[in-house]
């Protein structure tokens, strides 16, 4: 306990100073800054209402509780949802989110800071996503019996739980009323530190997510300016997946070639042109109008867009997998029965395992792999065909995440 609580002193001290060189440390600060004020705006357009309060560290995890949002929502409709966020990256992009009803930073964790959020919010349930722990807001919630779940719950054998110095957060796992594990593995994981009658295998429910995502199909008129041929789409690329993109554009010219990058800020987006020397981006596209009766290299400098926009592919590349951090969601691509290549960084990411063990993608450790499997995909009989529809079935055989997790939060609604 002592060192989470000298992480809670030392981080806001930290977070300051980084915002002097760092915009999202700076936005965090400031975000913290102002968080008791928002609190009080948003908790008087709901007041009267029972809330539920949802918790998701970014923007990624957000996309993982919409479908349980969407399902509480429908289920549910006179309890108002209260959305809070860790980082800048989710407040930022879902502050106006229309499928909630009140959207905050969470205030840094804390005796008072937990007092005060609770009294403001007063939630009957609360649902935290994948893998966020808050020591004080989650004794509070205990002490006021207020039902907790940790939903979609990943954890891994390195983690601090399962060390043997790591008896604090083994109490801070003790505190949730119930987790929701993705698979057997974790399970098995996790059951010798917590009573089983807590825990339950519910499944992910981005794959519920990308599903529904990929069969509502919305259009992109712009994409009528492109030539007729094939896309390759690479999305959320950083400069080292862009490096080898850029490199295997040579050999595949007989494609229109979409960067996404995952900063469209003006500086990153200046630092993929000078790699793609040859390209044009999304906004120079609009303002020419010109349809293009050749392939191109087009950069996509707008956000918000990828999801929809791998509906155009007939191959996808998803990036991150060069970085220490990892393959950012494979499982986008994927949902719309689409080969997925990727870089060799996704031991953390347990989707990624999946799709290539199911031969729905592939990992590359260089530009020769990339080409390698470009080749396979486009010149061997029936391997396209094949991997496409491994893709598809990996997404639909691991649906159902949204419905375990509802009976859970209906069982725990239910309780005195």
């Amino acid at each position: 306990m002592l060192l989470y609580n000298l992480f809670l002193f030392t981080y806001p001290k930290i977070a300051k100073w980084l915002g002097l060189f760092n915009q999202k440390a700076k936005q965090w600060t400031i975000g913290q800054n102002g968080v008791w004020a928002e609190i009080e705006k948003k908790q008087k357009k709901i007041s009267g209402f029972p809330i539920i309060w949802i918790h998701a560290a970014s923007f990624g995890e957000f996309e993982q509780g919409l479908p349980i949002i969407e399902a509480i929502k429908l289920k549910h409709p006179h309890y108002k949802i209260w959305v809070t966020f860790f980082s800048p990256s989710g407040y930022i992009y879902r502050q106006n989110d229309p499928s909630v009803d009140a959207v905050t930073y969470l205030p840094f964790d804390s005796p008072g800071n937990a007092v005060k959020f609770m009294d403001a919010v007063n939630p009957k349930l609360i649902v935290f996503i994948k893998y966020e722990f808050w020591f004080y807001y989650l004794t509070e919630a205990r002490n006021r019996k207020i039902p907790t779940i940790l939903a979609s719950a990943i954890f891994r054998p390195n983690q601090i739980f399962f060390k043997w110095y790591g008896g604090f957060y083994k109490k801070m796992l003790s505190l949730f009323s119930s987790i929701l594990l993705q698979d057997e593995d974790m399970y098995e994981l996790v059951a010798p530190i917590i009573k089983k009658t807590r825990l339950f295998i519910s499944g992910d429910t981005r794959f519920d997510r990308v599903y529904h995502t990929s069969k509502e199909l919305n259009s992109i008129d712009w994409m009528q300016l492109l030539s007729n041929h094939k896309n390759i789409i690479a999305g959320s690329t950083w400069k080292d997946d862009e490096l080898i993109l850029f490199k295997t554009t040579a050999h595949f010219t007989q494609f229109n070639w979409i960067i996404v990058p995952h900063h469209v800020d003006e500086k990153s987006i200046a630092s993929t042109k000078k790699i793609f020397t040859n390209a044009i981006t999304l906004s120079e596209l609009l303002q020419s109008g010109i349809k293009y009766s050749k392939p191109i290299v087009l950069i996509v400098d707008k956000i918000g867009l990828l999801r929809t926009l791998y509906q155009y592919a007939y191959i996808s590349y998803v990036g991150g997998g060069f970085g220490k951090d990892g393959v950012h969601n494979v499982l986008e691509p994927a949902a719309f029965g689409i080969p997925v290549i990727w870089g060799n960084n996704d031991i953390k990411y347990k989707e990624a395992i999946g799709l290539r063990n199911s031969n729905g993608g592939f990992i590359i450790k260089n530009e020769a792999e990339l080409v390698m499997h470009l080749e396979e995909l486009l010149n061997t009989a029936g391997c396209y065909e094949q991997v496409s529809n491994n893709a598809s079935d990996y997404i639909e055989s691991n649906t159902g995440a949204t419905k375990k997790t509802m009976k859970e939060i209906d069982i725990q609604l239910d309780k005195p």
